[in-house]
């Protein structure tokens, strides 16, 4: 069987493996290192004029388990190359800054996530970089935004918070004609449940922190990209002197390995604690594409392979001090920022405060949960256990 025929569950295996050696371990070593050395001056002088590629030049431009964790993502993303971050956030600084420059305007996506809204409502304009947040569903009508200083338009789907899908399809059908760059967030479906890449997006950014570490203990962000941006990205990445550390490259690496099985547990947890849900009186809505009744679930069923672990709840109308007392008293659902590792987690949320170009009508508590890797029956016991504080007088 031809290696690129291999489907995603063999590929998250063997992806970034160079050739195999004897009597050596399965895992790559951890490099920890700054000082690369040279045979020769001639060595060096080659080295530095390649140093924004795959080259083994200085620490702060990668080891190589770094560039074995960047072949392997690609490989996996149907990419045409990878670079490693420090983080999630690293990942979108670098993207942006890849591609603008003072003066230039971009379109970004009223539901992206918050740290995204935040570079560009401050970095990006102190920059003289100018944002216009467009609504998550916008189609075809975001070609009256397009100006010509429009350089990109910057997508999440599903959106962050209000779990939004995205015309991604007629996105790029637009951004094309008027020969704009594009990039989205994938961290919420992952490479193996959405390529956007191959899908025919410019540039991809995942945060690996999340699902690709699945540990909660690493910081790290990957960008994937067309053979056109690619150089770029590495460059603007380089520039920002943004090197991922080498025990965080370890585990990205051996996040990759289980990435497919955990996801696949992520999202029958869910459904199964979803399903329950919506059975409640106190829930009024269920945030998530998979579900048919869903606003965006023809988009997601036609576009992705899966549905991750996070997913929004909004609540009916209830004292919010009952619901942080039934928050508080969860046991097994955890209360942190994050997700996309083992663990469950539970957030209350404001959505409607963040978001500028469409009313949320949605006025009552949405909680943000994360299906962990838990047993769902005791996911579901728990809830069922503290929902009872919100039914009491």
């Amino acid at each position: 069987m031809v290696k690129n025929n291999y489907k995603d569950d063999t590929k998250n295996i063997l992806a970034g493996k160079r050739k195999k050696i004897a009597n050596s371990f399965v895992n790559s070593p951890i490099y920890r290192g700054s000082t690369v050395l040279f045979d020769s001056v001639e060595e060096m002088q080659s080295k530095i004029k390649r140093k924004n590629t795959q080259t083994l030049f200085y620490g702060r431009f990668g080891s190589p388990a770094t560039f074995e964790f960047e072949s392997a993502v690609a490989d996996i993303d149907e990419a045409h190359e990878a670079v490693a971050t420090s983080s999630g956030t690293a990942a979108i600084v670098a993207s942006l800054l890849a591609i603008l420059k003072t003066g230039d305007h971009i379109l970004m996506t009223d539901s992206a996530y918050g740290v995204s809204r935040n570079l560009a409502k401050n970095l990006l304009k102190n920059m003289g970089i100018n944002t216009t947040f467009y609504k998550p569903n916008i189609g075809s009508d975001i070609q009256e935004l397009i100006t010509k200083k429009t350089k990109l338009i910057f997508m999440e789907s599903p959106g962050s918070l209000t779990f939004e899908m995205q015309n991604i399809s007629l996105l790029i059908e637009i951004a094309k004609k008027n020969k704009l760059t594009t990039i989205i967030d994938n961290t919420w479906a992952t490479s193996l449940f959405f390529k956007p890449i191959k899908y025919g997006v410019d540039i991809s950014i995942q945060s690996a922190t999340k699902y690709i570490v699945g540990h909660s203990d690493a910081m790290l962000g990957v960008i994937t990209s067309n053979k056109k941006y690619s150089q770029c990205v590495r460059e603007s990445a380089h520039n920002l002197g943004s090197c991922p550390g080498p025990d965080d490259i370890y585990l990205g690496l051996r996040g990759l390995k289980s990435l497919s099985i955990r996801l696949k547990k992520h999202q029958e947890n869910s459904l199964k604690i979803i399903e329950w849900l919506l059975k409640q009186n106190e829930v009024y809505k269920v945030l998530y594409p998979a579900l048919k009744k869903d606003p965006g679930y023809n988009i997601w069923k036609n576009d992705f392979k899966g549905a991750s672990g996070l997913f929004g709840v909004i609540l009916k109308n209830t004292d919010k001090e009952k619901i942080y007392k039934m928050l508080n008293n969860l046991e097994i659902f955890n209360m942190g920022f994050s997700w996309g590792g083992y663990e469950s987690l539970i957030l209350p949320v404001n959505p409607e405060k963040i978001r500028e170009t469409y009313e949320w009508s949605h006025k009552n508590l949405t909680l943000r949960i994360h299906a962990g890797l838990e047993d769902p029956d005791d996911l579901i016991y728990d809830l069922k256990s503290n929902f009872k504080i919100l039914r009491k007088n």
